[in-house]
């Protein structure tokens, strides 16, 4: 081979590695994950850096939503939000009917709600998938409903569907204290199907759940795994995963982590403290 030829192969191979260093190393940062510290230092959790930054959610603080984090990208749809609650396990965007959701609630006034909650079986882990496959959670003609006048009993089956008409459950898969799921939903009788998706991890008291839940098109299963990851990574000062501790001091609110696998791996890194 010439000087001239042997030179040209050279340089074309290492412009080769090159480009291929850059393509890992960018790929590497993308998916490099964040840990965000709750400001109270209540609880921290990691997420992967492609969600976005992350800034105070839906009804932050509002009754039992005991906190809400929005990410800029990956909350840019309908929910995304990672959300810790307690009080009664509700699901957001309204993963398994209305009734199930802090916001469809609040519809009602709050005697008449009181009655609905009280009525409702509880969500857990042990019934998510079950209650989340079904298009009625509550007979309006219980006689704990009794109180109510029909078309009250008829706006209790009209929320009760919101966003749930027709339920086809895809996936629901639980592995310890979380689940993951997928299921396709008409909005209303009639209307365009869509797929709500997420994963939620069930807590001790005095929480009841963290989530993080969206709703659109069907989802890429690795951003399942992501927000599954989510509330899985992280573990406790004691090494407990289901229980609140406190945040040690020196950590940041925006500290890189490893990368995660997006609902599951935020959801599953959940690290709590006792209020």
């Amino acid at each position: 081979m010439s000087p001239a030829l042997w030179h040209h192969a050279v340089v074309s191979g290492c412009l080769r590695w090159i480009t291929a260093a850059i393509a890992t190393l960018a790929f590497t940062q993308a998916d490099a994950g964040r840990e965000y510290v709750d400001q109270g230092r209540r609880f921290r959790f990691s997420y992967p850096a492609a969600f976005g930054a992350p800034s105070t959610g839906t009804n932050d603080g509002f009754e039992d939503r005991v906190a809400a984090i929005r990410f800029a990208t990956f909350s840019s749809g309908i929910g995304g939000e990672a959300a810790l609650t307690r009080g009664l396990p509700v699901i957001d965007i309204q993963a398994v009917g209305g009734l199930y959701d802090a916001i469809a609630l609040e519809v009602f006034p709050e005697p008449m709600r009181r009655l609905i909650v009280a009525a409702l079986p509880p969500l857990s882990i042990t019934n998510f998938c079950q209650l989340l496959a079904q298009e009625q959670h509550l007979d309006p003609q219980v006689a704990a409903l009794s109180p109510l006048t029909a078309p009250q009993k008829a706006v209790v089956t009209s929320v009760d569907r919101m966003r749930n008409v027709s339920p086809r459950v895809i996936q629901c898969v639980v592995s310890g204290p979380t689940v993951t799921f997928d299921k396709e939903v008409g909005f209303q009788p009639g209307g365009p199907r869509q797929h709500v998706y997420g994963a939620v991890r069930f807590l001790e008291a005095p929480y009841t759940t963290f989530q993080i839940v969206r709703a659109g098109p069907v989802p890429d299963p690795a951003v399942l795994s992501q927000m599954t990851a989510c509330d899985r990574g992280a573990v406790s000062e004691t090494g407990r995963r289901d229980r609140l501790h406190p945040v040690p001091r020196e950590t940041t609110s925006t500290s890189a982590a490893a990368p995660t696998a997006a609902a599951s791996a935020v959801v599953d890194s959940i690290d709590l403290v006792h209020i």
